[in-house]
């Protein structure tokens, strides 16, 4: 799929206020890091955003363009996020968001 975007990939990390109470704004710096250390810096970009309409489930990340959602995201889903659903396409599939289904 080709897309006008100078990347491969956005990481939206929500950094609103539910989020960043659940620790979002260390997630993202730890990816951001993450992404340069492993030299991905031109091909992966991680962005805050305001909210992703997901509040209670976070902290809540986007992978763009495919809009994967991932809800209840820590710090130590950082590897897993680059190496597994960057790198190899491969969705977390414990962390992908659920929608609440009426009872």
């Amino acid at each position: 799929m080709n897309h006008n975007i100078p990347f491969k990939k956005h990481i939206l990390v929500c950094i609103n206020e539910t989020c960043k109470n659940q620790g979002s704004d260390k997630i993202f710096e730890a990816l951001k890091i993450k992404i340069k250390e492993l030299n991905l810096k031109k091909t992966y970009r991680p962005s805050r955003v305001v909210c992703l309409g997901l509040c209670g489930k976070g902290p809540n990340v986007v992978v763009w363009p495919e809009g994967t959602v991932y809800c209840g995201f820590k710090e130590e889903n950082i590897d897993d996020l680059i190496q597994k659903h960057l790198l190899r396409g491969e969705e977390l599939t414990n962390l992908l968001y659920k929608p609440d289904i009426p009872s």
